[in-house]
């Protein structure tokens, strides 16, 4: 049994490996700080991620031997080009999205990864923003209330600058400015959350478009914790049509990327 523990700023992904067989865990620090302390005996424990020393410090000593550290950005993109070949999609050129607490964008190509772009605007931007101003930091609470919110209460969009995009699909869905309409007094919670949303989808989106057309790569990979929410995989879907990008891909397990590229690099190793 080998276990990959990806301790990142917001959440811990845990990938349990038993054989061919893979179990996956999603929890905060305190968490996977418990899991840790009860782990049993097994043949490496693979940490990577920002709080990897801190899952490090509370193993049983009779595993700290047995620790292999990978770092952040190689073991997401290993994991990352693992899991599109289990799902019977392997590629060797792709942009690769880390959708976390912040967010990196890399180019993989001849089976290496480079970080090519990034952004502060992530996860953290989503729970932070809510937290400020919704008073709520938990994920899926914010999610459900941005499902039910019509977010033109809140952002500018073209078709408020120039009437006549209204009469186009396209141009009437494009934003023209995030938290921008003078109708923004009148937005209720879920109105904002549902502006929230877009925002943070919008700007990985443009970053990723522009770094597939720069490295002229189709597919986009988009992975980490957010993905998991058929939402988030709705919007970045619809923000590609609009700006002609049809080729966002999910992996079924996205989040757990670093986790699982983790075990590789460590096995690599041995």
């Amino acid at each position: 049994m080998r276990i990959g523990m990806d301790a990142g700023g917001s959440l811990t992904k845990i990938v349990v490996l038993r054989g061919p067989e893979r179990e996956y865990y999603m929890m905060d620090l305190e968490g996977a700080i418990e899991m840790a302390r009860k782990l049993p005996d097994c043949e490496g424990i693979h940490l990577t991620g920002c709080r990897a020393e801190t899952i490090a410090s509370h193993l049983p000593d009779n595993l700290r031997t047995r620790v292999h550290r990978a770092g952040e950005l190689e073991a997401f993109w290993a994991g990352a080009r693992q899991m599109l070949a289990d799902e019977g999609r392997p590629s060797d050129s792709f942009v690769l999205v880390a959708f976390g607490t912040g967010t990196s964008v890399f180019t993989i190509s001849g089976g290496k990864g480079t970080r090519t772009a990034g952004t502060a605007v992530g996860g953290g931007t989503l729970t932070g923003l809510s937290r400020l101003l919704l008073g709520t930091s938990d994920f899926e609470n914010f999610m459900d209330l941005a499902s039910r919110g019509d977010r033109h209460r809140v952002d500018l969009m073209v078709s408020d600058l120039y009437p006549d995009a209204a009469a186009s699909p396209v141009l009437d869905a494009l934003t023209a400015a995030n938290f921008g309409s003078k109708r923004i007094e009148q937005a209720g919670k879920q109105d904002i959350a549902s502006a929230i949303l877009q925002l943070v989808v919008e700007t990985i989106a443009v970053i990723s478009i522009q770094v597939a057309r720069t490295h002229r790569i189709d597919t986009i990979v988009v992975a980490g914790s957010p993905t998991r929410h058929p939402l988030v995989r709705e919007r970045f879907q619809e923000l590609g049509s609009l700006l002609g990008h049809d080729f966002f891909a999910f992996l079924e397990h996205g989040p757990y990327c670093g986790a699982v590229g983790a075990v590789i690099m460590g096995e690599s190793q041995d």
